[in-house]
């Protein structure tokens, strides 16, 4: 199902082209009354998410073999961006002197807690201090630990066989109510809080719609997905996405040789801060200085992390086991 892989790449740079106005200080650019462009890149990447991760637990044996694919797709990328993002472009970037950053426990810090995911921290010592949008280092990384909240969600659903379609739709509902519970709350009140329970609630819905259509072994057609596309456009935007993504993501174009998706994404906001400190910041800057850290990534890290997946997949469910994961019991 290449067709996935380049709805991520498309996803990936919305991204960056919506980093691109909104760190040099400009407003967000809408897709007609619908989602700006960052949002629905990031809901993309949910949907996809939800409906491939599903998919892995459909035909996995045992727990621990879905969970540790999932960890060699995020962690050895991760990794490698959050060393270089502390040991490199932080000393340079810094107004602090080169002894001083390294002295700092910050840099060390900012690799250990945005390692976890969960303890995420957005800035360092003396870097990104003057930009239009200071003092974040990497603002992407709040939606990896969503991504993996979610992914630990379906496993424990998975451990207590209750992965089926109406428990899915049920809890997809159940999101889709509390993300419009929340737009209706008084805007004077909506903070940080209020921020992390909109981006849950909206791509935890979108996630989980994703993965609902996947258990359920709906395949939507080429005019559902172009009425989801036509939805996009509109204030109900979230609703249309699932079909749009998923039906065009079924279709199968010529294997792309490089999947850059997770590079750009990861890579690209560190390095758009830096274009905008030096007020160089545009799309046609920032994927010409990303695109080299994504390529490294895929093939440097990301490409020879995956493929331990088979090999880890043989090894873990080479065991007996006694039951598969899923409601129905049947492999992918």
């Amino acid at each position: 199902m290449t067709g996935f892989d380049y709805l991520r790449l498309l996803a990936a740079v919305l991204v960056v082209a919506h980093h691109a106005r909104v760190l040099d200080g400009k407003a967000p650019l809408l897709i007609g009354l619908g989602p700006d462009l960052g949002a629905l890149g990031v809901g993309a990447f949910f949907v996809i998410s939800g409906y491939l991760v599903t998919a892995s637990l459909r035909g996995a044996r045992r727990l621990s073999t879905f969970l540790a694919k999932r960890v060699l797709r995020i962690v050895p990328g991760l990794a490698a961006v959050l060393v270089l993002t502390a040991f490199v472009l932080g000393p340079w970037v810094s107004e602090l002197s080169l002894l001083a950053y390294l002295n700092s426990a910050e840099p060390y810090l900012y690799v250990l807690r945005n390692l976890s995911l969960y303890a995420v921290s957005y800035d360092l010592p003396g870097v990104f201090a003057h930009t239009p949008f200071p003092g974040a280092v990497n603002g992407s990384l709040w939606s990896l630990r969503l991504e993996l909240t979610c992914c630990l969600g379906l496993a424990l659903l998975g451990a207590l066989r209750r992965v089926s379609g109406p428990i899915l739709a049920g809890l997809a509902l159940a999101a889709a109510a509390t993300f419009v519970a929340l737009q209706l709350t008084d805007l004077d009140q909506r903070g940080a809080v209020f921020r992390v329970a909109y981006l849950a609630a909206l791509n935890g819905f979108l996630f989980l719609a994703g993965a609902a259509i996947q258990v359920a072994d709906f395949k939507p057609r080429i005019w559902m997905a172009t009425a989801g596309l036509v939805l996009v456009a509109t204030p109900i935007w979230m609703l249309g996405l699932p079909l749009a993504v998923i039906g065009l993501g079924r279709t199968a174009p010529p294997k792309l040789p490089a999947d850059l998706s997770y590079g750009l994404y990861i890579y690209s906001f560190p390095l758009q801060q830096a274009l905008a400190e030096r007020g160089h910041l545009g799309l046609a800057t920032s994927l010409a200085v990303t695109l080299p850290f994504a390529l490294g990534s895929w093939f440097l890290i990301e490409k020879p992390a995956l493929a331990q997946k088979a090999r880890l997949a043989l090894a873990l469910d080479s065991r007996p086991s006694s039951r598969g994961l899923l409601r129905e019991d049947r492999p992918a």
